[in-house]
Order: C-alpha cells, then structure tokens, then sequence
C-alpha cells in the first residue's frame, strides 16, 4: 500500500543520507499514522530501523519545554489577542501644508539619462506636415482588424484640438475595448511645450508609456503627471521620481515603501532624501481615517522618525497651528511599539507543523519554546517587516540561541518548498534574513545560483535581500561571490547593486567594502587553525590560491587531514574534521574572490591608507597569505612609486635584497605596483627573492604580460591590429571575468558588442556573429570575428544602437598601464 511503501523508502533513503525535508515527512507519517511503524519494519533494513527508533523516540522523548515565566511575553500573551484598545489618537481631516517642489535634474544629469534614448527620439520626431490623425495613431489611436489600421475618429481629433481631454480619455477605452491599450507619451516631447504639458498631466491617469523619458522635458511642469504615473507604474516611475521633491508625490512613495517589497529600498532613499516633502504630505493620511492610506504613512513616518526626523515631524505639525495637530502627533509617536501589527491576523498555513522541526531554545537553560510559543512566533514571522523588525521578533532574538532560531528558520522554509513554494506565505522564506545565521546563508546560497535556470529568477532575486539581511561576513562574502561571477547575468547585475547599495549605506566604495568583506574564517591572530585531535594537532595554512592544507606539529605538509584513530579523542576530532571540511568549504568560495580583487586592484591602480594597508591586507587572518606573495609599492601624493618592498612572515617590511625596510614619512599610500612600474633591477631582485622563499604569486605580477599602443593608435580612437581575427567564443564569453560586460540585447536578444568600463570612456568591442540572452556555450557559434574595436566617450551603460558615434575618443586619454592590460585582454583571446 502507497503509506507503507512511502514510510519505508524515507527511512531507507535518510538511512543513506540525512536529509531535514525527509525526515519532517517521516515524523509527519508517524504522527498521523503511528501504526505503520511496526507493519514496516520488516521490511527494513538496520540502518532504516534505526532512523525510525529515532524519530518514534523523538517524538514520545519528556519535553524540555520553558515555562511561561522564562519566556517573552509577546509569545505567552502577544498584544494582538488581546481586547483592542481604544486608539488615542483621534482622527483628523487636514489638508496638506503647501511646500514649494524642487527638481534636482541637472543638465549633465538629464544627458545622461538621454543618452538611452537617442535612437527613440529620432523615432517620435514629429514633421510640421504631419496631420493630426497620424500624431494620434502615434500616440496609441490606433487598431488593426483584419488587416487594416483603424485610426482615430474625427470626434477624437475635434476632441484634441480643444484639449478636451476627459473626452479623450473615454473615447480611447472604448476604441481600445475589451483589450485595452497604453498611451505612447514620449511623442509629446515633440510637440510645443505648453499642449505637451497639459497634455501630459491629463493623459497619464490613463495607462501610458515613457515616464522617465517625458519628465526629463517636462521637469515640474509634468508634476502631477508624475503623480499619475507614480501611483500606476512605481518601479517604471521611481526612477525618475527620485530627481523630485514634492509633497505630492510622497503617498504613492509611502505605499511602495509599505506595500512593494522590491521597491522599498528605492522608496525609502526618496523618504530620506527629502524629509521635508515626505512628511509635509504623509501627515494627512497619518492622522486620518484608518484604512491603506494610513497604514502606508505611518510605515514611512516611523521609518522616517528612527533615522533622526522626530523634530522635523513636530516642527511641520506645529505650522498647523493647531493644538489638536501637535498632540495627535506627540500620540503617534509614544504608541507602544508593540501594538505596531496588523489588525487581522490571518490563520498559519497547514505547511506550519513546528512541533517537528527544531526547536528554538533559551539561551540561559537550553530550554526550548512550548508549542503555543512557537504559534505566536509564525505569527510574528508573517507581519510585513519594514525599516525594522517587529519588536517582538527582537525579544525572541535576545533570548533564545542564534543557531536553534537558524535551524527552526531552515526547516520552516524546508516545508514552504515542500508544500509548493506559495507565493503568498512568502514570509516562510523572508525568515531566514530574520533569523538566518551563516549555516544558512552556505546553504541558500547553491540555491540562489540555480534557481534562474528554473524559471525562479524573482526568488533568487529574493534570495539576494536575504542574504543583506543576514547580514554576517559569510553572508555578504556569499553575496559578493554571485556578484563576481554568476552565468545568470540579471542576477549577477542585482547582486552587484545590493553590494554598491551596502557599500553606500556605509559612506564606502565597493573596493573599500570588499576589504571589509573579506571574512577570518576564525583563524587565529597568525593566521592559521589548530586542529585538535586531543593527543594529536595539526595546524591548517594556505597556499598562493588560499587552498588550505595541513602540517603536522614538526611542521612537515601533509597530503590531506589525516583520518581520526582510536587513539585520539573522538569528539575533538570529529570536531577538527568538521571544522576544516567547512573551512575548506568557506576558502573554495572567498578564494577567487580575493585573488581577482586584488589584481583588479593592481590593474586599477588603487591605493591603500597606511593603517588600511596594515589592517586588512597585512594583519587580516586570510588575506595575509595573498599580501606575502606580492610585491607592494610606497606611493606620492601625486600617486609616483617611490619604492618597492615585501611583506615577510612576521609582517614586518623587507627590500629586495631581504633587508629591513621602514615606510618613508609624509603623504604617501601603498598600491600593489604594475609590471611597467617596476624597474628592470627591482624586478629581477624580487623575483630571485620570491624563488629562494619559494613564494609562488596568486597572479602574474612580475612576469605579467605589458604592451603599449604605438603613436598611430595613441592618435585613433579605432584599434585595428586584431580587424578581421576570429578567437573562441568561449574566450569572449570569458571576457567577463575580467571586467567587461555585455551589450544591450537587441531584437530577439541578440548582442553584438562586448564593453570594457573605464570610468568616462568605454573600450567597445563589435563582434560577429555574437550570441543572444540565455545562450549556452554548446549554442555559441565556435568563433567569433572581432570587427571594430574602438573607444567611445561615454558610460557603459548608456551604450546602445543610436547612441553618439561622434563621441569617439582617442586612446591618447588612456594611461600606459590601461591601454597595456586592454591590449593583455584582447591579445589572451587570440593565444
């Protein structure tokens, strides 16, 4: 019978190999069909009886549960079953204050986001001639049915020439029924700015295209548009709205912030950016009638009020005027955080079973949470998390372990796959940025990297919040890995903006956050890891990749860790074995990390502080081992080497010739220098200093390859010594991991150019055939022919089919290291 040959394959498979989702549906089996067990066990073999002794004896085992005393309130009697209090703060009708609107588009910063558009304008160019009905049917008023084009009638056009817009706007869902359409605005910008405007204002409380490209014309004249725009299409409108500050604009902000989870960190940059704005049209909706609008506002108000802004709020309820204003204000913000949940909660989903998954226990006893604890704490888990967590989540956070939250997080999310992955109990996988720890962020992380190859692109993408939310060293180096490397570009590219977005938070670049991502893997001050096998020990180092290995105490290399004896001591070995197997784990993932950063740093000339250089390249646990395997640089203000120098293995400085070397006093830094900084002597010197200690590089420094451009190509924007060369498809795809990304897919998802950044210009590289989005290496043609390759004057990505070809740029702007290691990468694909 199926439950019977279901119960026994999952004790025989967890007999195999332990696996959590296995066996929460064993115990599932076991408490609603206890019986089974018994009939079964003859069939089974040892190791799948014992699996199911296990698991009967887990759940008859005497519980440890904490008693209510022990516990946090919220989980023994939580604010929300209790009888709702009457609110203390009354509801009020005000208007909003008026506020001047400001607009923060800058001519080069509107030419920037124009430069996307150059071949769209070109399209909407609208001739003198051209009749009112065309302008329409190019504005949307128009159908085809079976075969010919329908345009706008004449009651439409009347309409239009006396901006009788209210008609338009009917007349348009009916011409468009049942299917509907979408107004095409951006042709508007053609036409004189005064009908553009009012237009614009109308039109967009109808579906419509091109916010961003109509506002950069239009400025505030196209406020309320805006407004319209916002409140339909924010992650199109946010954008843009981000260059604004206006009153009006800030409910629809508020509600992306509240409401829209992809969209929060943008709406909160705008509610942080202009304070003022925000609350002076927040406040209303604050104070009114009870419903979405008000539970939007006081989302962005409290968020707003944690970051600094009490005394903003209280200065703007004050112009009021009005006594009841300020102290409904001053009310708001001493409500008892806690009360600070939903008014309906909803029943758990029948997935939520957590008597069988692990426990959450109290930090001070090891005493875990009852059932009726657990209940509450699903129930938490559910509320919309904003700026902060619900208090109540913090309270179970202090008091219970980090690990068994982990583990209980884990197998929630375990059973929300397993039930399906249903979109709306989402919160089931969110939990593991609440309560996640790095166990959690190792396993998620294999996850995130597959799940686009399965259609789950939204959920990796979620993936990636969680991992930021987790927030550790090893979950940021995780997330850092999928931005250095990820054949899912989409993801890759959201990956890298959550790190500049973290980098920023911290008043950091991206190459300073790295330094700081760069975890110790808890190796000691010496940078290494004792392994105690009680009577035996061994101390774990790392070789020129950050590949660990072992030595025994005469300090001889072993070819692996050896197996525990009946010697040692059991439990510290298997302590040690599983202490360097996920050690080795961790170093497989940071390794090419830190390697290609510090090399990129060496390519991008990047300097260190004194005390930086000292704190995370010299002194740090892990990175040390690359820093000895280099050759340094002192540096002048006006960033000229002035002397080369090692780090030796008591982390003090050598020169050349072995000897003590003192860093020079003044304004200077250290760099990692370039093979055409170095001179002839200094080279060969170091290089025999690096063979005697037997000091193999993490890459090509001395020996790197160096090239330069001759005077006719310094001359020419265009690069023609490769014209016409076919290289490996592979090779070009590879060109990725050395910084370049790749073009705007066209029509169909074909790309044609490759792109390497370089600030203010890029080095744009024309290939032929190319290759389209999501294409395999078993799809690609084998080569490629390299057809142009040439510098545009411009930001990568503003690159595109209509963008300026006159801002070609001669690669005389290049530096001789740039142009050497541009020249390295092309050159690499033709080896």
């Amino acid at each position: 019978a199926f439950p019977h040959a279901a119960m026994a394959a999952l004790t025989e498979l967890l007999g195999q190999k332990e696996e959590n989702s296995w066996r929460i549906m064993l115990m599932t089996m076991l408490i609603s069909q206890p019986a089974l067990a018994e009939q079964v066990i003859p069939w089974l073999s040892t190791p799948a009886v014992a699996v199911l002794k296990s698991c009967q004896q887990q759940l008859t085992q005497p519980s440890n549960h904490a008693s209510a005393d022990l516990l946090p309130a919220v989980v023994v009697s939580p604010p929300w079953l209790s009888k709702k209090k009457k609110s203390p703060i009354p509801v009020l009708d005000l208007a909003p204050l008026g506020i001047e609107p400001i607009c923060y588009l800058t001519e080069e910063i509107s030419n920037q986001l124009l430069a996307k558009y150059i071949w769209y304008s070109k399209y909407i160019t609208v001739s003198h001639e051209e009749s009112t009905t065309n302008l329409l049917a190019r504005m949307g008023f128009q159908r085809r049915i079976a075969g010919t084009y329908i345009k706008a009638p004449e009651a439409v056009v009347e309409a239009w020439l006396n901006e009788d817009y209210s008609t338009l706007l009917s007349e348009f869902k009916v011409f468009h029924s049942p299917t509907g359409h979408y107004w095409q605005l951006g042709i508007l910008t053609t036409l004189p700015l005064e009908k553009a405007v009012k237009a614009w204002n109308a039109l967009t409380l109808s579906p419509h295209t091109d916010t961003e490209y109509a506002m950069l014309h239009f400025g505030l004249k196209g406020l309320p548009g805006l407004v319209n725009s916002l409140a339909r299409y924010p992650q199109e409108a946010l954008p843009i709205t981000n260059y604004f500050a206006a009153s009006e604009l800030a409910p629809a902000v508020a509600r992306a912030f509240n409401k829209l989870k992809t969209l929060r960190e943008n709406a909160r940059s705008w509610l942080l950016k202009y304070p003022e704005h925000a609350l002076t049209g927040l406040l209303p909706a604050a104070l009114g009638k009870a419903g979405e609008a008000q539970d939007n506002a006081r989302a962005a108000l409290r968020m707003l009020t944690e970051n600094g802004h009490q005394p903003l709020l209280q200065e703007i309820a004050r112009r009021y005027n009005q006594p009841e204003v300020t102290d409904a204000v001053n009310a708001l913000l001493a409500l008892d955080p806690l009360d600070n949940h939903p008014t309906k909660i909803p029943t758990l989903p029948a997935f939520y079973q957590p008597s069988l998954w692990t426990r959450p226990v109290l930090k001070a006893n090891a005493q875990s949470l009852p059932d009726s604890a657990l209940l509450h704490l699903g129930e938490m888990l559910r509320f919309p998390q904003e700026e902060a967590l619900y208090p109540g989540l913090l309270q179970v956070k202090d008091v219970c372990s980090a690990d068994s939250l982990a583990g209980f997080a884990w197998d929630l999310f375990t059973a929300w796959q397993t039930a399906g992955a249903p979109s709306k109990e989402s919160w089931a996988f969110t939990a593991l940025g609440v309560l996640g720890n790095d166990d959690t962020a190792r396993k998620l992380t294999p996850l995130i990297r597959a799940w686009p190859g399965e259609s789950q692109h939204k959920r990796a993408t979620v993936g990636l919040d969680i991992l930021a939310a987790i927030g550790s060293d090893i979950a940021l180096m995780q997330l850092n890995g999928i931005a250095q490397k990820l054949k899912f570009k989409a993801l890759q590219e959201r990956a890298k903006e959550k790190i500049a977005d973290i980098a920023e938070s911290r008043e950091l670049t991206v190459a300073e956050l790295e330094d700081r991502l760069a975890p110790d893997l808890g190796l000691d001050d010496n940078g290494s890891l004792l392994l105690d096998f009680g009577p035996r020990q061994f101390t774990v180092s790392f070789d020129e990749t950050l590949k660990p290995f072992v030595r025994d105490v005469s300090g001889s290399r072993l070819k692996d860790l050896p197996k525990p004896n009946k010697s040692d001591d059991e439990t510290r070995a298997n302590d040690a074995v599983n202490r360097y197997k996920l050690l080795k784990k961790d170093a497989r993932t940071i390794a090419a990390q830190q390697v290609a950063r510090l090399e990129s740093a060496m390519c991008l000339r990047r300097r260190w502080s004194l005390e930086n250089f000292q704190l995370f390249l010299v002194e740090h646990p892990l990175v040390r081992h690359l820093t000895r395997r280099l050759i340094w640089g002192v540096y002048s203000a006006e960033n000229q080497l002035l002397a080369c120098f090692r780090v030796a293995e008591d982390n003090s400085y050598s020169t050349a010739d072995d000897d003590l070397f003192t860093l020079p006093e003044g304004d200077i830094s250290i760099g990692t220098p370039h093979v055409l900084e170095i001179s002839p002597t200094d080279a060969a010197a170091f290089g025999q200093l690096f063979a005697d200690y037997e000091l193999l590089p993490p890459f090509r420094q001395l020996d790197r390859n160096s090239y330069a451009l001759t005077e006719a190509e310094r001359n020419a924007s265009e690069l023609t010594r490769w014209a016409g060369r076919k290289c490996p498809s592979g090779r070009v795809m590879g060109l990725a991991n050395k910084g370049w990304i790749k073009g705007e897919p066209q029509d169909g998802g074909w790309i044609g150019w490759m792109i390497k950044p370089l600030g203010r210009w890029s080095l744009i590289m024309e290939i032929d055939e190319g290759f389209a989005v999501g294409m395999s290496p078993a799809e690609l043609s084998a080569e490629q022919l390299l057809s142009k390759l040439w510098l545009w004057e411009g930001k990568a990505e503003s690159y595109g089919w209509g963008s300026n070809s006159t801002q070609e740029a001669q690669f005389s702007v290049l530096d001789a290291i740039t142009a050497s290691e541009l020249i390295n990468d092309i050159e690499a694909l033709f080896e």
